[in-house]
């Protein structure tokens, strides 16, 4: 009985520590704020394999104070992209925008960024081994989701309405610190909201995701 205990915590210690590893190839091409980008139209490739001499050139620039959303310059006009953060992922650009909660292939065409909002598939190539939940998958606000018990899974929200959700964050959730924020890891069964700095406001709706406890997968 005391071996089993013993088993038993430090399976409670590691899921504590635990942290949802990224991509390297996202989380090492991330854009930041005043970085030159590089975009090639010939061949529509972005980021330092676009070498020829007629590249288009861009800086990154953050919004502060309403919302941290980026707007890209290039010969002093400004071109907004609707994301929070961008990354460049087999040669293209993409972005996220954590108030919608959703992730765009961004291209630049006719003096402007077109955007493609990207699917569950296209998702989980760049953000393996994670859980996506979709927010038309919530019944009146709430899911109800199984993990196995003492396993701590990493879950991801996509929203994949036209529902926004400006400045949410999950209730009570120590890891608010992740670069996209619709990702949080999950270790023990309960009930977790993700709301609008804890509004119970029906202007700010919140999302309830019950998780409880299988033995086995």
């Amino acid at each position: 009985m005391k071996k089993i205990l013993i088993i038993v915590a430090l399976m409670l210690i590691t899921n504590s520590a635990f942290a949802y590893e990224y991509n390297s190839e996202f989380k090492n091409n991330i854009i930041k704020d005043e970085q030159i980008v590089k975009y090639c139209p010939s061949e529509q490739i972005w980021g330092d394999k676009c070498a020829e001499e007629n590249n288009i050139q861009f800086i990154k620039r953050i919004t502060y104070g309403s919302g941290g959303y980026s707007i890209y310059e290039k010969d002093k006009a400004l071109y907004d992209t609707d994301s929070t953060l961008e990354f460049i992922y087999n040669d293209k650009l993409y972005g996220y925008n954590m108030h919608k909660l959703k992730f765009y292939n961004l291209e630049f065409a006719d003096n402007k960024f077109n955007k493609t909002e990207l699917n569950t598939e296209q998702i989980a190539e760049i953000f393996p081994k994670i859980a996506i939940i979709k927010i038309s998958q919530f019944t009146n606000g709430e899911l109800t989701l199984y993990k196995q018990i003492f396993k701590t899974i990493s879950f991801m929200l996509v929203n994949d309405t036209d529902e926004f959700y400006y400045k949410y964050q999950l209730e009570n959730y120590n890891k608010q610190d992740e670069l996209i924020r619709g990702i949080f890891e999950i270790s023990k069964a309960g009930n977790y909201v993700y709301s609008h700095f804890g509004s119970r406001d029906k202007l700010f709706p919140t999302l309830t995701i019950h998780i409880k406890n299988k033995l086995f997968e």
